[in-house]
């Protein structure tokens, strides 16, 4: 048995200079030509390295370096490593030098010709949104580094491989689809001598062409255009690159639709090549050139290299264009071929369960609730208001104090109903001393006035005695003052029916419940239902509808009935003014109903005050 081998730590590992002689290793021009690419076409950038890692992740080696080459300490290549174990973006501040100053250091692992790679640049500070930018332009420019390493070092030299970077770098620089694609056109025909370069995308089962080269407008109707669409549906029917005349060496092919382009146009040599992206065919390229100057295999594969570096490219910039419809329907179409595809074990789980919950709550019944606040009322609630107009002399109790029948809560000023009284008093006396001496004269016409005058004097003192009665606000049972802190009123003045306390029984109560207009159609009286209070949230207690107020008040906005219920329990320590949440039990329906009813109610709603 072999003695376990460990792996030597992470901090101890250092990267190795790059070492073309290597055993399979890069070529170093085409990884210096795709860093530059990078670090050219992405603003902000100082300083780019770009690292392979070793199949056990336990060593790095320099490929490239941007723009010259730059010591690495032993912190930044622990970093490089860890970034490719983990295989995650890693974004840290640097000092900078005097001439860049501080800025952002990305990590961006990658993966090219089945092999890791990390990209490292400095660049300058710039908010989330573009650091992502940054780290998803590597990924997707990944492609180019695929060819660049096992492709084009193999079939080309440096200076092709630096024509095709340039030549991609000119046709992702646009800003649009047809921008790029008319470059790309113009450019081949340019390098290649061609008399025209077409290039269209699959719409359907067919393919139409989009842009021609040195050619502006076109007409989709015309033969020509028909003709070299027939050309480019060969191509991508049989996925792969047709030449016309086909060379001795190649497979056979079927090239008719070439024949009778080459035929039309007198042209002596059409290549079609298809352009294929994130495994989906996007459309093709027709080039067409005399038949003195046939195409040669590196040409082929030259034209074929760039076209697989632009591709993804395009393909972006013309998804991106697309109308909004066409992308919700390329959206479900791929949604749609991973449910029912191969592979996607978790999405099909998802879905899976999905329809299985649909289904579930589409037939379960349960309880439908009305929920709405609660606030807890005595059963009568009495006011005690002022009953002639006065001054407040004392106050007993407050609001939240308990109070028993005929106790004193407070009192009003008696001194000018007192004063009032003495005038009575005193004139009483006076007209009874008059009556006297009338009597005494047998004057019976004045003892009669006089006798009057006592009676109006005998009511207006019995008024007073009355009125200085009900200064003494006293309470009209047992039960608690919720209303009525007077402390802070003493001798302030009250008019008549003024409203100082109100007093509720603590032995009986009932529960007002705010309603909803949306939700108050279903609610009638009978309907049992619960509460929980905010002073008692442990327990939940029952209640029954007895009233429901056919006139509704508006509260934050929105319109409320008032609905009042009783409580089924009796031994319980309420108070008034407690509030919490009530839900009325309407009845029993389904469950996927009850939680989407209100949505369906507004959407109505929506509807007819838009639409009808």
């Amino acid at each position: 048995m072999q003695a376990a081998h460990s792996k030597p730590p992470i901090d101890s590992v250092k990267p190795t200079a790059p070492n073309p002689a290597r055993a399979g290793s890069a070529h170093p021009a085409a990884a210096g030509h795709w860093l530059g690419l990078q670090c050219t076409m992405l603003q902000g950038i100082s300083r780019g390295l770009l690292f392979r890692i070793s199949a056990n992740g336990q060593e790095s080696r320099l490929e490239a370096s941007w723009p010259e080459p730059s010591p690495i300490s032993a912190d930044q290549a622990r970093r490089v490593l860890l970034t490719a174990v983990r295989n995650k973006t890693h974004l840290e501040k640097h000092a900078g030098d005097e001439a860049t100053g501080p800025g952002i250091r990305l990590y961006q692992p990658l993966t090219a010709g089945g092999k890791p790679y990390v990209v490292v640049l400095d660049m300058s500070d710039r908010d989330k949104p573009q650091r992502q930018t940054v780290a998803n332009l590597l990924r997707w420019n990944s492609e180019w580094l695929n060819y660049a390493l096992d492709q084009c070092p193999q079939a080309t030299g440096d200076t092709n491989l630096q024509e095709i970077f340039s030549a991609a770098a000119a046709c992702l620089d646009q800003q649009t689809f047809r921008g790029s694609a008319t470059t790309l056109v113009t450019r081949l025909a340019a390098r290649f001598g061609c008399q025209r370069v077409s290039l269209g995308l699959r719409k359907g089962r067919r393919i139409l062409v989009q842009v021609l080269s040195h050619s502006a407008r076109f007409q989709h109707e015309s033969n020509l255009i028909q003709a070299i669409s027939a050309a480019m549906d060969e191509a991508v029917d049989q996925d792969r690159t047709v030449l016309y005349p086909p060379p001795d060496a190649r497979a056979p092919v079927i090239n008719q639709a070439h024949a009778e382009l080459a035929k039309q146009l007198g042209h002596g040599n059409v290549c079609s090549i298809p352009i294929t992206a994130q495994g989906e065919i996007l459309g093709a390229l027709t080039l067409e050139r005399d038949s003195g100057q046939p195409l040669t295999e590196a040409d082929v594969l030259e034209i074929e290299q760039l076209v697989a570096l632009v591709a993804p490219g395009l393909w972006l910039q013309h998804r991106d264009e697309q109308a909004l419809p066409v992308k919700a329907g390329r959206s479900l179409r791929g949604i749609v071929t991973r449910l029912f595809g191969p592979e996607h074990i978790k999405l099909k789980l998802a879905c899976l369960g999905a329809v299985i919950l649909l289904v579930f709550f589409s037939f379960a019944q349960g309880a439908w609730r009305v929920t709405a606040k609660a606030v807890v009322e005595g059963s009568v609630q009495r006011t005690v208001a002022a009953p002639i107009d006065g001054y407040i002399s004392s106050v007993e109790v407050g609001a939240g104090d308990l109070v028993s029948a005929n106790q004193l809560m407070g009192a009003l000023d008696e001194s000018d109903l007192r004063l009032q009284r003495l005038k009575w008093s005193t004139l009483r006396r006076q007209m009874v001393s008059e009556s006297r001496e009338a009597m005494a004269q047998h004057n019976r016409a004045e003892v009669s006035i006089i006798s009057a005058k006592i009676d109006q004097a005998d009511a207006e003192l019995e008024l007073i005695d009355e009125q200085l009665a009900r200064t003494r606000l006293v309470a009209p049972f047992d039960g608690m003052v919720i209303e009525g802190d007077l402390s802070q009123r003493l001798g302030t003045p009250v008019s008549r029916g003024d409203v100082l306390f109100k007093v509720a029984p603590m032995d009986d109560y009932r529960i007002v419940l705010k309603v909803d207009e949306q939700d108050i159609a279903p609610v009638a009286p009978g309907q049992p239902g619960k509460l929980i209070l905010a002073s008692m949230p442990s327990r939940v207690l029952e209640l029954r509808v007895d009233k429901i107020t056919p006139v509704s008040t508006a509260e934050g906005g929105r319109n409320f009935f008032r609905v009042e219920a009783s409580l089924l329990a009796d031994d319980l320590l309420l108070q008034p003014g407690m509030e919490g949440v009530g839900k009325i039990t309407v009845s029993e329906a389904n469950l996927f109903w009850i939680w989407t009813h209100d949505l369906a109610n507004w959407l109505r709603l929506r509807a007819w005050t838009w639409w009808r």
